[in-house]
């Protein structure tokens, strides 16, 4: 999904979350500025509602949890609030207050590509979501193609990336104990 710039008034975290919890459409905060989000595409829902079920089926019974794009981040070293199209946890959700709609501490952050968003969670929205000391994996689901490339922190301030883009394909999120096989994730979409 791709973001504009709602206005050039500056807000505090708390006025951006007052008015996000009664809007009727999501918009994400980055140190004081607001940027609407658009919708998605069949496909994109469609490989993030797959990713959700391949994941969540396999955390029952286990302290690990999965959120889909409902779910916020926030992100305190550069204050800033982001909609994932999933992420995940490996042990209790350390949340921002009381109203529980934003973790603090997520384990894995995927994202689903598309044409006008690819650069950016590839840069910009990468480099924010390393700031989070808990992000152990970050995924990005291309739309187009068989093709997931996993992002694993190796050491501090390190990266290691592996491709996988073959159906039958499978790779694990360590953090969290589970596995996804492409042939799930891409089921109905390509």
């Amino acid at each position: 999904m791709s973001a504009v710039a709602l206005s050039d008034q500056f807000l505090t975290a708390d006025q951006y979350l007052q008015l996000e919890r009664d809007a009727e459409t999501r918009s994400e905060y980055v140190n004081g500025s607001v940027y609407a989000m658009a919708g998605g595409t069949r496909a994109h829902a469609l490989l993030a509602g797959n990713f959700l079920a391949a994941v969540n089926g396999q955390l029952v019974g286990s302290p690990c949890e999965v959120y889909g794009a409902n779910m916020k981040v926030h992100i305190e070293k550069v204050n800033a609030f982001r909609y994932p199209d999933i992420s995940a946890l490996g042990g209790p959700a350390l949340t921002y207050d009381e109203k529980d709609d934003v973790i603090c501490n997520p384990n894995v952050i995927v994202e689903v590509l598309s044409k006008s968003t690819e650069a950016y969670d590839r840069g910009d929205k990468f480099a924010l979501y390393r700031l989070l000391d808990s992000l152990a994996e970050y995924v990005l689901v291309s739309q187009d193609k068989v093709e997931v490339e996993v992002h694993r922190r190796v050491g501090p301030g390190k990266w290691a990336s592996t491709l996988y883009n073959a159906k039958e394909d499978t790779f694990e999120l360590t953090s969290v104990g589970c596995s996804v096989r492409l042939s799930d994730l891409y089921d109905k979409v390509i």
